[in-house]
């Protein structure tokens, strides 16, 4: 998205969401404020596209932003929640993690509005901005289209029967009495919405032509979540028309020529990575020191190391939070798939004590943990840390303590791409053909792991655990495989605590104690719908076990 937009799109933004979805609301006439319907309907090329880049900045900051990622992470058997103890509730994290929450926990509620909120606005795109033979209205109506449907599969991925709003009517009307939706129905909605924008949407002219394209959608990135979501529903409600809808899609971004694997995976969540090859569909974090980069955009602070627990490496930013680690299990599991610990795909991924000490540190600082480090089985999150090299050090007002990120944030790679195209090719008609299967050994050569031969489900499964680590799709991919109840048997039971070596040894003391978790509920396959949604809505019915 250029940046003028970027700069206009938080105008423009800040003006609409003065309006409440509420009609009673919308009817006032408030002073100083273009009126609502009088702006869309006078809407040109530029204002326009001020308003899908404020719809891109929704969708970033609201339904993806780190909260919500950490949130899916720790539910799954590779993350713990971090953080300082149990009692450190940030955003529900430990109690996720524990398999403990309730329909009241913060998540939900905030992906429920901020999805909705998302296809109100994207509505008001498509229905308000009259339709025109411009080019650049006929894009933003394309994009505003697939917003919109990717947020209903959102909806229906959390909540499995959200009310489904497919039109800006459904939503003034009644916009807190709408009864629970049907997925059946829903997701072909999605998937035809889907297809709608991939064929009115634009490619990039080539590969490696992503940075003058931007960070919009493109035609091929619609055509991949349409794999996506055929893939998911397929799977996760056993529908087999539904996930061979997933093939041809996914097959057509994998032979279009556009995208392709970096050949340095350490460039991966990294400012070097960024409008490259294998982004298939990224934000684009301003890359200017005069733009006010936006305050709340402080994801690598999340997940990056704590300084009051360990010695920093010269190569970190100061200190961050530690929300997110690598559980015990994932690290045994990506050593064990990848060989060993010096693998490109381990180390860009993970660090082993030793690899942490062996960091670069200040002159005369002694390396290593000072203090019981919570969460940690002797782990250490190497990817998408709060590198010194990758943050802004100039924006003006910055606070000595927080600097922001270059470094774009992705939504799907074309690492995904191969593996969820290998997933169908094996589904679909057991890899008739063998593209599924060199596709996934496309993944395995970066990671520089021994090609397959043939390849079985769990060969597949293992791919996507080790390549998509920490993006939030874990826990959703082990739901949809029906894997949920024995990968998650233990989850919350125990917690584990890393004082470092014991005197005099390398060994890592490791202590564990009980944990106020059950383990895995087959409740937890559909989260609760929010309590203060239920408790305006009586017409929404609450899922089961909740």
């Amino acid at each position: 998205m250029k940046k003028y937009l970027i700069k206009l799109s938080a105008l423009i933004f800040c003006l609409t969401l003065t309006l409440s979805c509420n009609q009673d609301l919308l009817d006032i006439k408030q002073k100083g404020v273009i009126e609502f319907d009088q702006y869309y309907a006078n809407a040109g090329p530029a204002e326009a596209e001020a308003l899908i880049a404020a719809l891109y900045n929704h969708y970033y900051a609201q339904l993806t932003y780190i909260t919500t990622q950490v949130f899916l992470d720790v539910l799954s058997d590779d993350n713990e929640a971090g953080g300082n103890a149990f009692s450190d509730q940030a955003s529900g994290f430990n109690v996720a993690t524990a398999y403990i929450m309730t329909s009241t926990q913060e998540n939900l509620s905030h992906m429920y509005v901020q999805a909705y909120k998302l296809i109100f606005w994207a509505n008001c795109i498509i229905e308000k901005i009259p339709d025109s033979s411009d080019a650049r209205i006929k894009r933003v109506k394309a994009e505003a289209n697939f917003l919109r449907a990717l947020g209903m599969f959102e909806l229906v991925r959390w909540f499995g029967t959200p009310p489904f709003v497919d039109n800006l009517a459904t939503a003034l009307e009644e916009p807190y009495q709408l009864p629970n939706g049907d997925h059946a129905v829903i997701i072909p909605w999605v998937l035809a919405r889907m297809r709608e924008a991939a064929d009115a949407l634009p490619a990039i002219s080539g590969m490696g032509q992503q940075a003058a394209f931007g960070g919009r959608l493109s035609k091929h990135a619609a055509l991949a979540y349409i794999g996506k979501v055929a893939l998911w529903y397929g799977t996760r409600y056993n529908n087999s028309a539904i996930l061979a809808q997933a093939l041809d899609p996914l097959k057509t971004v994998v032979n279009s020529g556009l995208y392709g694997l970096l050949e340095d995976i350490f460039m991966l969540d990294r400012p070097a990575a960024d409008l490259s090859k294998e982004y298939i569909f990224e934000y684009n974090s301003v890359d200017v020191s005069s733009y006010p980069i936006n305050q709340a955009d402080n994801r690598h602070q999340w997940t990056n190391w704590r300084n009051q627990y360990q010695t920093m490496p010269t190569e970190l930013w100061n200190g961050g939070w530690q929300w997110d680690p690598p559980s015990g299990d994932f690290g045994r599991f990506l050593e064990a798939h990848e060989g060993g610990i010096e693998k490109p795909r381990f180390k860009s991924t993970l660090h082993t004590y030793e690899q942490v000490l062996a960091m670069t540190y200040a002159p005369n600082v002694t390396p290593g943990i000072f203090a019981p480090l919570s969460a940690n089985e002797g782990y250490w999150r190497y990817r998408r840390l709060w590198f010194y090299d990758d943050v802004y050090h100039e924006i003006p007002g910055s606070a000595t303590a927080t600097k922001f990120s270059k470094a774009n944030h992705y939504y799907m790679r074309y690492a995904e791409v191969l593996l969820m195209y290998a997933e169908a090719q094996f589904l679909v008609n057991n890899d008739a053909d063998g593209t599924g299967l060199a596709a996934l050994n496309e993944v395995r050569r970066r990671a520089e792991i021994p090609e397959l031969g043939s390849m079985t489900y769990q060969d597949i499964k293992d791919e996507r655990r080790a390549e998509l680590w920490s993006r939030g799709e874990r826990f959703f991919d082990l739901v949809r495989w029906g894997d949920a109840a024995t990968a998650l048997k233990d989850k919350g039971k125990f917690r584990y605590t890393n004082y470092g070596y014991k005197p005099g040894t390398t060994e890592l003391d490791i202590r564990i104690q009980p944990g106020p978790g059950n383990g895995w509920d087959p409740k937890y396959e559909l989260f609760p719908f929010p309590y203060t949604q239920l408790s305006v809505n009586p017409n929404l019915k609450q899922n089961p076990g909740w």
